[in-house]
Order: structure tokens, then C-alpha cells, then sequence
């Protein structure tokens, strides 16, 4: 019985977080720009975080922030360093919004194929489609406990 209800969680984040990831209608908020080499943002763009944290959009959904990694390097070194830095760059934002209490959950991702050089992470609002939005788990009248 452990192992039904094990595989049945297993499935269901699974689930979610497919459902997540989607987002096929995404808006453009705002574009945070570093410096070459930098994972600190400019206090410009922490005021537009704070707008942003003060007027959260008023439909469900989550922020998606979305970094774009170069395919061609110089090196593997220097790639695995830009990755790296993305995720830097991604955290901080991460972490700021976390901080203030930002209620909408945040998804991230990073783009390893991208053909331009581009040193800023896109903040996009993606919405629930409505179908998603009323997503439920059904509960069994037979439940039994899953300790035994």
C-alpha cells in the first residue's frame, strides 16, 4: 500500500510540474541587465522589482524568469562559467523577490540554445489557463491508512 500511495505522489508532482513549466501565453514584465561578469543587479532594478512585488498581476499564474546562455563558446570552460553565472543571475532575482515576500510562485529556466550574447533576465507573467486552474486530486471514500 506504501508503494501505490509512493507512486501516486511520484506522479502527481510529476504532474504538476509539467503543467507548471508551460507557459504558452507568457507577458513581458521586464528585462534586469548585468554587467559583463556580474551577478548584482543595479538598484534601478530592484525599484522595478519592487513595483512589481507592490502590483502583483491579478490573475493566477507564476513568474517565470528566463535567462538565454549562448550555444557557441570559446570553450567548455567558459561555457559551464556562463551557465553558471545564469544561475547567479537568476538567483539573485530569486532571492530578492523571495525576501520581500513575493506570494506568486517563481519558476526559472535557462536557455542553453540561444544564438545571441545577451547579459538579462526576462521576467514574464505566465496565467493559468483556465483548465489548470481547476485541477484536483481525487480523494477515495474507501480510504484506508497507507501506515499499515
Amino acid at each position: 500500500m506504501r508503494f501505490i500511495a509512493a507512486t501516486w505522489l511520484i506522479f502527481i508532482s510529476f504532474t504538476a510540474t509539467s503543467v507548471m513549466a508551460q507557459c504558452n501565453q507568457k507577458v513581458h514584465i521586464t528585462d534586469i541587465t548585468y554587467a559583463k561578469n556580474s551577478s548584482y543587479f543595479s538598484s534601478q532594478y530592484g525599484s522595478e522589482l519592487d513595483e512589481l512585488i507592490a502590483h502583483p498581476p491579478k490573475q493566477a499564474g507564476y513568474l517565470l524568469l528566463e535567462f538565454k546562455v549562448n550555444k557557441i563558446q570559446p570553450s567548455e570552460d567558459v561555457r559551464h562559467y556562463n551557465k553558471w553565472l545564469a544561475n547567479r543571475r537568476v538567483d539573485r532575482i530569486r532571492t530578492y523577490l523571495i525576501e520581500s515576500e513575493y506570494s506568486a510562485p517563481i519558476i526559472s529556466r535557462i536557455l542553453t540554445a540561444s544564438t545571441t550574447t545577451d547579459r538579462s533576465v526576462a521576467i514574464h507573467w505566465c496565467a493559468f489557463a483556465e483548465q489548470e486552474t481547476h485541477l484536483r486530486v481525487a480523494k477515495s471514500e474507501n480510504s484506508t491508512d497507507i501506515t499499515q
